[in-house]
């Protein structure tokens, strides 16, 4: 298997901005913090002079210039730079500058960044612990599987297509996101009447009237949570023994993607530890779950049926509505709407540590439709829920696809046939 040094195929840091830099050259600067695994925020990013910019501001890029970030490399904060900006362009020095000898190698080499092989040789070159790095005489030492240019070519564009599909995904998914967010909006303020259409209070101000919540529909009550809840309750507050066999013990960390999942879900509590504390209540399927303290305050989950018995961490909290009050559907959907979460904002940010007690939650407000409005609010949200379901699925078996991909072409176990063209 042919192999070459990344600086037999590239320059390394071939353009840097010295002492003669004119003052008020201005630039755009592009640091790690405004990359992601190959994704660049350019909303982050700004126009400096450089008498005024950072110090590590030092690196010029131009289109097809492919960025090896020398800190922390096993974060992959690599990327490509794919044009021009109408302003000069400057990375940080905790990039290691890759240009291509030739032109079409920049979406080889970047791919290449990605590699499993590439990952392990940067992480073997790492110095220092706090703040592991690599210099940039290893750099141009790493090597990579290296067939003929044109193969090299074949491997990149078939790569650079899967990308393409990903990011069309994503932002299909991104904007049904919104979509999502401005239903929730409405349907948490205007309802819906009989016929399923959005109240309009515009067009009919007689249907709305003022309340704590704002103005709702006149036929809406507003109740405290305590009233239309028949369960409000909190996980462990003693970290049990770990053991080998027994109930699950699951938190935030288990609340991916809306649902309660078993990603990383490896502790395990006494059996009498779970019986003590569920003497008096159990988990049921379709209960709502609610993150209730750190970062992931907010966040909101559905126990799914079929599950195997769990208990859960003080770090989320359990709702479950009346039934002659209270869907559990809707109670999902009021507490994913922006008000309580505009709340929860609020209230996490009073207290250094962020948190809700149940109290508080116990204490807010529900605006509450009647159960046959609340099913018709429920069923349009469901809708939308299916449609980012199908995309995040289609999204899954594209990474997937990529993965096994990068390891297949990357490592020459697969070859691109000739009939694959470029362009």
């Amino acid at each position: 298997m042919s192999t070459q040094t990344l600086d037999s195929l590239c320059g390394v840091n071939p353009e840097t901005l010295g002492t003669a830099t004119p003052m008020d050259m201005e630039f755009r600067y592009l640091d790690i913090s405004a990359v992601t695994k190959g994704r660049i925020d350019w909303s982050t990013t700004r126009l400096w002079k450089y008498a005024d910019a950072p110090s590590r501001a030092r690196r010029r890029l131009r289109s097809g210039d492919v960025l090896l970030c020398t800190v922390r490399p096993g974060l992959q904060a690599h990327a490509r730079i794919r044009q021009e900006e109408n302003a000069p362009l400057v990375g940080s020095t905790g990039f290691a500058v890759l240009r291509p000898d030739l032109a079409g190698d920049s979406g080889f080499v970047f791919h290449q960044l990605f590699s499993d092989s590439v990952a392990v040789q940067l992480r073997a070159l790492e110095t220092g612990s706090s703040y592991p790095a690599v210099n940039e005489g290893d750099v141009r030492r790493v090597r990579v599987f290296c067939p003929e240019k044109e193969e090299r070519w074949r491997m990149a564009a078939v790569l650079d297509t899967v990308d393409e599909a990903i990011a069309k995904t994503e932002a299909v998914t991104a904007k049904l996101r919104q979509v999502r967010a401005g239903l929730l909006r409405d349907l948490l303020t205007r309802g819906l009447d009989p016929h399923g259409q959005l109240r309009d209070p515009i067009a009919h101000p007689e249907q709305f009237e003022d309340s704590p919540l704002g103005r709702i529909p006149r036929e809406w009550d507003i109740e405290k949570l305590a009233v239309a809840c028949s369960l409000i309750k909190d996980g462990a507050h003693i970290p049990p023994k770990r053991v080998e066999a027994g109930p699950l013990l699951l938190g935030v960390q288990n609340m991916i993607d809306d649902q309660l999942q078993l990603t990383d879900a490896d502790t395990r509590v006494p059996w009498e530890f779970f019986e003590a504390m569920h003497r008096t209540w159990q988990i049921i399927p379709g209960d709502v779950l609610l993150a209730v303290v750190g970062a992931t305050i907010g966040k909101v989950a559905r126990v799914p049926s079929n599950f195997e018995p769990f208990t859960l961490q003080r770090s989320v909290a359990i709702l479950r509505g009346r039934k002659d009050l209270l869907e559990n559907d809707y109670l999902e959907i009021f507490l994913r709407g922006s008000y309580f979460q505009s709340l929860v904002k609020n209230s996490s940010n009073a207290t250094a540590q962020a948190g809700l007690y149940l109290g508080q939650i116990a204490g807010l407000n529900i605006p509450l439709p009647k159960p046959e409005e609340q099913l018709l609010v429920s069923k349009q949200i469901q809708e939308q829920e299916q449609e980012i379901c199908l995309e995040r699925t289609y999204l899954s078996k594209l990474v997937a696809l990529k993965s096994g991909l990068m390891t297949d072409l990357l490592t020459g176990r697969v070859r691109v046939p000739e009939t694959i063209r470029v362009g």
